[in-house]
């Protein structure tokens, strides 16, 4: 799959992402991204390296967190299980999406490997940029730092049973 760098959102995923809201596959990016303004025909999901990492730590916790995060690898693990990290895997028409492996020790703040790997991205393809996909206000404060752009999902594409609030999303 040849793309054009240009045409392709780029999002970086944040752990809680993959833990408490549906799996990328079922969400339809295109409406997403055009909602908040941006229309390109591609988006390019893209998992850190230490994002697994922490899913994988948090796997052998208990409760409803270990699970989640079980649930979360098992989908990573089978969606990706014949590809090689940075290579994309398609997962429906339109979107991608891969391991991005930084080699780079970062220390133990992974909400900052997190940026740094969409700052990395972004430097990468300064036409597009890339976004960080969280929900968290203290990683969107963190890019707004950083001068990455956010993107937030609507409630509704929230697993059940993880609502923290009924307000609104708010993009950055």
């Amino acid at each position: 799959m040849c793309l054009n760098p240009n045409s392709v959102n780029k999002a970086m995923y944040d752990t809680n992402m993959l833990n408490h809201w549906r799996q990328p596959g079922d969400v339809r990016w295109r409406d997403v991204l055009k909602g908040q303004g941006e229309n390109t025909p591609q988006t390019r999901l893209v998992v850190p390296l230490c994002v697994v990492d922490e899913l994988d730590r948090q796997k052998y916790g208990q409760g409803d967190l270990a699970r989640k995060a079980a649930t979360a690898i098992r989908f990573l693990e089978r969606t990706l299980h014949n590809s090689r990290p940075g290579h994309p895997v398609p997962l429906r028409e339109g979107v991608t999406l891969e391991i991005w492996v930084d080699t780079n020790n970062r220390g133990g703040d992974t909400d900052l490997s997190i940026l740094r790997c969409a700052a990395d991205l972004a430097n990468l393809h300064p036409t597009t940029g890339a976004r960080v996909l969280t929900d968290d206000i203290g990683m969107r404060l963190r890019a707004q730092q950083m001068d990455l752009r956010t993107v937030r999902l609507h409630e509704d594409h929230r697993k059940k049973g993880t609502a923290l609030n009924g307000q609104p999303p708010q993009t950055g």
